[in-house]
């Protein structure tokens, strides 16, 4: 025992300094909270939990005995299948041995075999292996049934177990989401496969989404959701060669995962989208009734039903607004089952999901996160914070002007019997005519045209210019007497009074309006290991741009952790917007503004010295690359194309950034986008050389700390699950994002995550010491 301490020692030694060493990666997160297996024994009145753990645990199918659940779990790391007794006497226990991603398991009909979606060989496949509940198989072991570069996804076997039925995107082009330009929207159909033959055939085509097919209990129909009669999904039934398609479902509300219970009877998942709660209901074909199956404290998703009527769910609680989270999803910052430990190639990594809609950036030196927020809860509230001095002009001036309109018609009223009342009726409703005229220029500069904001200046001068001249020469050419002593001259005198405010109104508000409201970001820091939380500063008002150009969209810290570098505008940066790029000094405790703001400047980054800035900005009329050295300005590409995310690396020698120049074309004016590759060389940089060759979306590149390594976002691995099922109910635009890593010095790439949510923005940094 003696001899033994000194290893023990050694080896606890190393484990801490390893622990220690581990450098730390820091992405955005569109995943849910926390989900856990439900079970429930009473027809689906009450559910109770079936698992515990930290990470996430989902899609739980019972096999045809009713002896075992098998489920997804992500709790070592990946999501994989795990399978545990029924009754809950035993632990989850793996079932398949692999690095991929395993899901959306389905029984054979006689327990025997067991189908699933795996991504062993790069994108999403159906996969089909013998259950073996006592031991663990190697996924090599497993035989791939669909081998195709497109998904394949959620798999149902037919009552009889010779075909299965699943859905797939393949048949349909990867193009822009019609509202989000910068992400891909997919669509999928059912397919139905003989498993002796291996024989394919494609059951529906339509411009939507046909998802999580299920057989009937006889075998002569499938149910499945689908979009065909609107956006809003719906359950729908076919034959079982794809015929006599009808809806079933209320098209009052979404309808997704339809779970056969009888010939006469389904069960389904909606959303009440008002008050953002999820709840499952049963239709009866007899009577075309809905009953709620389940609408309680948990949100339940995706239920499957033994044939003695057991149902297992998976889902939680609804997440509540937490202060360690303020602006991001509701719930806990970080992502359930991190931070985990990511080890290959060398690599050990320490990965932490922040589960906000950008990566909150990590402090290089401690373990602390930064985020900013803008408190738009209460409209009453945020307009007030954001007011500015400015405003109360054109308050007043609104006021006065009103007032003096109002007493105009009252005069003209009184004095009916002496004047001709139309006379006044037609003054006054020219003057609505001009406010309303006054307030649509405003409006159209201010919120519906932003990027043609500039334009409000020009515009407001002159419209106030020609309507004052307007209302100058009325008023002389109606009021011959002195307006002390003819009623006629004072009612002309209150009406074209109003409409000169009117007019001073819309003058002032071109040469202020962006100065009117200016909403504050506050920054915040949160040790993301004991959850406390620190306002650090509000970031200054970027007075002279649309206010709507204050949202910060980039959030960086200096290599060396002493200060900030911030973006603020819009995200996607079309034609005519603004965004500045700013820096904060902890110790100064000061900001100060680093590209000017009359272009599109942002998403800034420094090398270790801060001698060297790159950003992207479109100064020279087009979306280029530019690096700031010793006070020397330069554009790198110049080029047409779209360039955006710079990042430098610690040395200062290379650059890698996106670009679409050799993108492809999915959305009117819109292309996929790859990494590029920019070397010093010499007292110039080199031409950029294609990193990534992806038919999808891949950005947010990032250095590792000894710029051996790029680290980013990208689609070119498909997606893992059926895309309506996560923009119904997890918010997530673009759908879909893995985090990988690639070296430099050869080329090789490593996935860093396996699963369905969209990640990324990941930031790389050193480990804490």
């Amino acid at each position: 025992m003696i001899q033994k301490k000194p290893i023990l020692i050694f080896l606890t030694l190393f484990l801490s300094v390893a622990a220690f060493s581990q450098e730390r990666v820091v992405f955005s997160s569109f995943s849910p909270e926390s989900w856990e297996i439900y079970l429930s024994k009473d027809g689906g009145e009450t559910f109770q939990s079936l698992t515990d753990h930290a990470a996430l645990d989902y899609d739980a199918v019972i096999s045809p005995d009713e002896k075992w659940v098998v489920f997804t779990s992500e709790r070592n790391g990946l999501p994989q299948l795990y399978v545990m007794p029924l009754d809950g006497s035993g632990e989850p226990r793996p079932l398949v041995e692999s690095e991929s991603f395993q899901d959306q398991a389905s029984f054979s009909p006689d327990g025997s075999k067991l189908a699933f979606v795996a991504s062993h060989e790069g994108n999403a496949e159906i996969y089909l292996m013998d259950f073996t509940p006592d031991s663990i198989q190697q996924i090599n072991q497993a035989r791939n049934l669909t081998h195709h570069s497109g998904g394949d996804f959620r798999p149902s076997f037919s009552p009889d177990g010779d075909y299965l039925v699943f859905s797939s995107d393949r048949a349909h082009p990867i193009q822009s989401h019609p509202v989000f330009p910068f992400a891909m929207d997919r669509k999928g159909d059912i397919y139905k496969l003989h498993l002796k033959t291996e024989k394919l055939e494609r059951l529906t085509q339509a411009a939507f989404w046909d998802g999580s097919p299920q057989w009937s209990g006889d075998g002569n129909y499938i149910f499945f959701y689908s979009g065909r009669n609107g956006n809003q999904p719906a359950i729908f039934r076919m034959n079982t060669d794809g015929s006599q398609i009808k809806q079933v479902s209320d098209s009052t509300h979404l309808a997704v995962s339809p779970v056969p219970i009888s010939n006469s009877q389904f069960a389904y998942t909606t959303l009440d989208q008002p008050n953002d709660r999820v709840y499952n209901l049963v239709h009866d074909f007899m009577t075309g009734q809905n009953d709620t199956l389940y609408l309680g404290e948990l949100d339940l998703f995706n239920l499957h039903r033994s044939k003695s009527g057991i149902w297992v769910a998976h889902g939680g609680k609804t997440a509540q607004e937490m202060e360690q989270n303020k602006g991001g999803f509701s719930g806990k910052l970080i992502g359930a089952g991190f931070p985990r430990v990511f080890q290959k190639d060398s690599m050990q990594l320490e990965l932490i999901a922040v589960r906000r809609a950008f990566a909150a950036p990590p402090d290089p030196d401690g373990p602390f996160l930064m985020f900013d927020y803008i408190d738009q809860s209460d409209p009453a509230k945020f307009f007030m914070d954001g007011a500015t001095i400015w405003i109360w002009p054109v308050l007043i001036l609104i006021l006065s002007g009103v007032w003096m309109v109002f007493r105009g018609v009252y005069l003209s009223i009184r004095n009916r019997k002496r004047i001709p009342a139309w006379r006044f009726l037609l003054a006054s409703l020219g003057i609505l005519v001009t406010f309303l005229l006054v307030v649509g220029l405003f409006l159209n500069f201010f919120l519906i045209n932003m990027s043609t904001f500039d334009y409000l200046l020009p515009t407001g001068i002159v419209t106030a210019f020609i309507l004052g001249f307007l209302a100058m020469l009325a008023y002389r050419k109606n009021s011959r007497f002195s307006a002390q002593k003819n009623a006629v001259s004072r009612i002309y005198f209150y009406l074209f009074s109003g409409l000169l405010l009117m007019c001073v109104l819309m003058g002032y508000l071109g040469l202020f309006a962006a100065n009117l409201i200016q909403p504050r970001a506050e920054f915040y820091r949160v040790n993301y290991q004991t959850m406390e939380t620190e306002k650090i500063y509000e970031l200054e008002p970027n007075y002279g741009v649309h206010p709507a150009y204050s949202s910060v969209i980039d959030l960086k810290y200096f290599p060396d952790g002493s200060g900030l570098l911030v973006t603020t505008g819009p995200f996607r940066g079309d034609k005519g917007s603004k965004a500045t790029v700013w820096q904060y000094d902890f110790d100064k405790k000061s900001q100060s503004k680093l590209t000017d703001s009359d272009w599109n400047n942002g998403f800034a980054d420094y090398s270790l010295t801060k001698e060297t800035m790159v950003f992207r900005s479109d100064r020279d009329r087009n979306m280029d690359i530019f690096v700031l050295e010793g006070g020397e300005l330069k554009n790198l590409t110049s080029s047409p194309d779209r360039e955006n995310f710079p990042v430098i690396s610690p040395d200062g020698n290379k650059i890698v950034f996106v670009s679409d120049r050799n993108g492809k074309e999915v959305g009117e004016g819109i292309k996929t986008m790859d990494l590029y590759l920019i070397n010093r060389q010499g007292d110039g940089w080199s031409s950029p050389e294609q990193l990534t060759f992806s038919k999808s979306q891949t950005g947010h590149p990032h250095f590792s700390p000894d710029g051996e390594w790029i680290i980013y976002t990208t689609e070119e691995y498909g997606i893992n699950d059926e895309q309506p099922l996560f923009q119904s109910f997890i918010f997530s635009p673009q759908m879909y994002g893995e985090i990988v890593a690639l070296r430099l010095s050869d080329r090789k790439k490593i996935k860093i995550t396996h699963n369905k949510w969209e990640e990324g923005a990941p930031l790389w940094v050193k480990g804490l010491e």
